[in-house]
């Protein structure tokens, strides 16, 4: 470097590469020579050129010789054994640490130990976990412990075994470097590397429930189970850190969610009980973490339903179907199914109202709303759906009904078989009120005989009461069953004599209320013991009995006449339609066959049979109709019929024919026969009834005029006198005298409808004044006799005018009687502009009826005991106490209250017909007001006053009718059949039954849907 020592030259050095390389031979020495030269001409320059080309690259390896060292080959073989026995004896340390401390000349070597620390397990930890340190000690001593120090803190370890020690780092979060030292001898720096593992840091579970529940999304934290509705969508948002995929496992698959920088999303449809697993990963840790969760699904119950029918304690006369319905969640539909029983395959709906919560009730009386065929038997269900939308709408169906659709005919019979069947229930109660007024006769004669009542006495009171309210209950029920018989029967055709039946049937009902009001009174008094007050109650119960068997016993005639009157029209029909059809029979040569012939001798015998039936009946009225009968008829076409089916069981037509022409001929002859026999009959009735009339209206006025002279008697006669036993035969004598009016008045209104209960009520009266009036002056109390004598002679003198113009009203509709069946009416009614002409002639007659020349009083001495009457005290209801009533103005008020009653009815149909019965319900209220006011105060100013409103509101009426399109001036009524759906009214009793029912609410309550699902579960094992 510094060049003490000088060097070889160039020269030198080609001469010793020229020895070594036999190609370069003596080439560099001449190319240096060459190049030393200071003249340089072209030639030399070309020569030095020449020699340096020539000069090519020479391998230096060929200067070495391998052949002359080979020699020294075996002693390098001493090493190697060497190197290989130290790493076989484990001493290769003594060869490396030299090296490793060579190489790396920076790193500190302690002095070696008498033992070393040997980590056993990789120095890595995943986040958060625990690690455990497990280290051996080896060399040639064991030391008793080991410490460890981190972060400058030391720590023993476990001593596991005398050379094994361990240690446990807790929850690691980062990397941690530590050393192990134990007796001076410690251990180099180590380091825990941790491992990022894939962490949640947010879980939310979003509920998106099914529409048609109506609830809210919900969310839930931190939780992945829940209880959910069927058909819930669940949405999972999952926030991860150090996490590359979330898997969402089930049983029978895997599904990564949806990964958006570290938001991870999934979404599912729960269709049923779900367990899932969500498991995190990362590069370095695959399935790290696996959560289990379960989702258990609400499945959407099957609605229910429950119909029946009404009890029969209710006395429905339709077959009323109540019913429940309920649902988890709610309802959607509700219908009635039905179909022909022949062809169950053919169904059809009918949809019913039902509130879309989760329970209803419904009414229905099937067919409500619906057209069926008649003569056809149906059966029908109730189907409910709910609001499952999921499902498509699950549905539950009620148990099964069968209905007949009953033909016009089989309606007629129904009807009459229940009307029989009522009357015959309405006879049994007046057998029972006959026995109530025998108990009653005892116990006026106990008070006669006794001062005072005793425990004993008041028992017998009781029990006749009790009794009492019995008997009134069931003829109540038996009348109100009679009335809407009546009702259902031809509703479509009016009939007066149907109509006043039913009028009377609703006063009875009202006789029985005010009985009721009656019996409460002797109830009372009877346990306050107070003898006097109780019989005189008893007395008036008395006649108001008396007076309503009178009643019943004409109702109940009158309605067996109106009962057989509509069979023999119904059997008479039967007879023409069957004759009709017998006659026709041999036009259709293929319907013409023994079989069908059969059938119409079948029927034929049935209507024998039926014509026996009507004559046993008809034979068991106290004045027989008069139905035409001809056995020897009626063999005849039963021989013609059964020799015609002969002549078809030989398959003879041509024969049998004139046998059936002739058969069907006498069969509408025979009901023609029975059509003019009744409507002759019922004239002849009329005539009869009218003369009798006649006759009873003489004796009444004599009977009359006698009353009223022994009434002045009787003011002039003194107590305890000869004179006072006379006037006591006289007026016996005369009660004798009435007794026969009574009978031959009665027999008349058993068989004519005319003799209302007015004039059955005021033979009540004088019977029972003509007793009072005995018992009176046969105590010598004068005063009190003559008193009842007036009253006697006032209800005679009201008596005689009712029936002067009944028999007046007979005359007139035998005169305008024309030709027809008896009984049978048209369908047309009136209409609102015919109603306001007939309220204007009535307002007028009701003017007319209140001239002075007709006011009561005014024309004294017009009939006997009318100058003499006096206002007497003591008897309400039996004088003029308000001045309404004179003795010749009842039968007008009695004329204008029918009237002013029918146009009610009239006004009635024809706003039902129009649908307006809430617009004319003011014009209704003012009607029943002016009957009212009729009844109890007669022609009055006040009533004259009310009828010119309801004129004027009637006017109203029709005017807002046309209105709204509804002109019903002159409007044809194609069809008057009452549709078959029309809803009706539900009774009061129906009503109160209906609140009666407890329904159980299965309404969703504010609970958990754990408790809800217990809830359900509760119910489905409870039902």
């Amino acid at each position: 470097m510094f060049k003490f020592k000088e060097g070889i030259n160039f020269n030198v050095a080609s001469s010793i590469i020229g020895n070594h390389f036999p190609e370069v031979s003596d080439k560099l020495l001449n190319f240096l020579q060459l190049s030393s030269q200071t003249d340089q001409s072209e030639l030399l320059i070309a020569s030095i050129e020449q020699k340096g080309n020539a000069l090519q690259p020479i391998p230096f390896s060929n200067a070495v010789d391998f052949s002359k060292n080979k020699k020294y080959l075996p002693f390098a073989i001493i090493p190697v054994v060497l190197l290989i026995l130290f790493f076989i004896s484990g001493n290769s340390g003594i060869i490396s640490n030299s090296f490793n401390r060579v190489v790396h000349y920076q790193t500190e070597y302690l002095p070696p130990a008498p033992f070393q620390f040997k980590v056993l397990n990789v120095l890595e930890v995943e986040q958060g976990s625990d690690y455990v340190l497990q280290v051996a000690i080896t060399g040639e001593v064991f030391p008793e412990n080991v410490k460890i120090v981190i972060d400058n803190e030391e720590y023993f370890l476990e001593a596991v075994q005398p050379n094994l020690f361990q240690y446990r780092f807790s929850n690691v979060i980062s990397d941690t470097e530590f050393n192990l030292f134990s007796n001076e001898v410690v251990s180099h720096n180590y380091i825990l590397k941790v491992i990022d593992v894939p962490t949640i840091s947010n879980f939310i579970m979003t509920l998106q429930f099914p529409n048609y529940l109506n609830r809210n999304n919900e969310i839930v934290e931190g939780n992945g189970n829940a209880i959910v509705p069927e058909g819930t969508v669940v949405k999972w948002n999952v926030a991860a850190q150090a996490t590359d995929a979330i898997t969402f496992v089930t049983d029978n698959q895997k599904v990564d969610f949806d990964k958006m920088d570290n938001a991870f999303n999934f979404s599912k449809a729960i269709r049923s009980d779900l367990k899932y697993e969500i498991i995190t990963s990362n590069a370095l840790i695959k399935e790290h973490e696996r959560l289990g969760y379960s989702i258990t699904t609400i499945k959407d119950q099957f609605p229910t339903i429950t119909a029946q029918f009404v009890p029969d304690s209710l006395q429905s006369n339709k077959n009323v179907i109540v019913g429940q319905v309920a649902d988890d969640y709610g309802l959607s539909k509700l219908r009635v199914v039905y179909y022909a029983k022949e062809t169950p395959e053919n169904l059809f709906f009918y949809n019913l109202s039902v509130k879309k919560s989760t329970v209803d009730q419904f009414i229905y009386t099937f067919p409500n709303g619906i057209r069926l065929k008649d003569g056809v038997l149906y059966e029908y269900y109730f189907e409910v759906f709910d609001n499952d939308v999921v499902n498509s709408y699950k549905s539950s169906k009620s148990s099964i009904f069968k209905h007949y659709v009953l033909t016009d005919a089989e309606v007629k019979e129904k009807n009459l078989t229940q009307q029989h069947e009522n009357i015959n229930s309405l006879e049994k109660s007046i057998q029972s009120q006959d026995k109530q007024l025998e108990e009653l006769d005892k116990l006026q004669k106990v008070n006669k005989e006794k001062s005072s009542l005793d425990f004993k006495d008041q028992k017998k009171i009781d029990s006749f009461l009790k009794q009492q309210k019995q008997q009134d209950e069931m003829m109540k029920e038996f009348s109100k069953k009679l009335s809407e018989n009546l009702e259902e029967f031809n509703p479509n055709i009016e009939n007066k004599d149907k109509e006043e039946l039913q009028r009377r049937l609703e006063e009875l009902q009202k006789d029985t209320e005010k009985n009721e009001k009656l019996l409460k009174e002797l109830e009372e008094l009877s346990k306050k013991l107070e003898k006097d007050q109780l019989f005189e109650k008893a007395d008036k119960l008395k006649q108001s009995a008396k007076s309503q068997k009178m009643n019943l016993e004409q109702l109940v005639e009158l309605t067996k006449r109106f009962y057989l009157e509509q069979k023999a029209e119904q059997l008479a029909d039967k007879m023409e339609d069957l004759g009709k059809r017998q006659e026709d029979l041999p036009d259709n040569s293929e319907k013409n066959t023994s079989e069908n012939q059969e059938k119409l001798n079948k029927e034929f015998d049935a209507l024998q049979d039926e014509l026996k039936e009507l004559d046993k009946e008809n034979d068991a009225l106290k004045a027989p109709l008069d139905i035409p009968n001809d056995e020897l008829e009626q063999k005849d076409i039963d021989k013609e019929m059964d020799k015609a089916k002969e002549e078809l069981d030989k398959k003879n037509q041509k024969n049998a024919t004139p046998k059936q022409k002739s058969a069907g001929k006498k069969m509408q002859e025979m009901s023609k026969k029975m059509d003019a026999s009744l409507a002759a009959g019922s004239m002849e009735q009329m005539e009869e009834d009218a003369k009798a009339l006649r006759q009873i209206l003489d004796n009444l006025l004599t009977f009359s005029f006698n009353e009223e002279r022994l009434m002045l008697t009787t003011k002039d006669a003194k107590t305890r006198s000869l004179q006072m036993n006379k006037v006591l035969k006289d007026q016996q004598n005369l009660k004798v005298q009435f007794k026969h009016v009574d009978d031959s008045l009665f027999a008349v209104a058993l068989r004519n409808p005319m003799i209302s209960e007015i004039v059955l009520n005021e033979v009540g009266e004088i019977h029972y004044n003509l007793d009072k009036s005995l018992e009176t002056l046969a105590d010598n109390n004068i005063f009190k006799g003559t008193s009842h004598q007036q009253y006697t002679l006032s209800s005679a003198n009201k008596l005689a005018d009712f029936l002067s113009n009944v028999a007046n009203q007979m005359q007139m509709q035998m005169q305008g009687a024309g030709s027809g069946k008896s009984g049978k009416g048209s369908g047309k009614g009136m209409q609102l502009p015919d109603i306001i002409k007939k309220q204007e002639a009535l307002n007028d007659k009701m003017k007319n009826g209140m001239k002075p020349g007709e006011q009561p009083g005014m024309k004294p001495g017009s009939k006997p005991g009318e100058s003499q009457q006096q206002g007497s005290a003591g008897k309400p209801g039996s004088s003029d106490e308000d001045g309404s009533g004179g003795d010749g103005e009842a039968g007008k008020v009695l004329d204008i209250l029918k009237e002013q009653k029918k146009l009610r009815e009239a006004l009635e149909k024809e706003l039902q017909k129009q649908g307006m019965n809430g617009l004319g319900q003011n014009a209704m209220n003012q009607m029943k007001a002016i009957e009212k006011q009729l009844i109890n105060k007669g022609f009055k100013n006040e009533t004259l006053s009310k009828m010119l409103n309801l004129k004027h509101e009637l006017l109203k009426l029709d005017k807002a009718i046309q209105q709204q399109g509804q002109d019903s001036k002159r409007k044809s009524n194609s069809n008057t059949k009452d549709f078959e759906g029309n809803s009706t009214t539900l009774s009061p009793a129906l009503k109160e039954y209906l609140q009666s029912i407890e329904i159980l609410n299965r309404q969703s309550l504010p609970l958990q849907p754990n408790y809800n699902h217990k809830v359900q579960q509760y119910f489905k094992t409870n039902d």
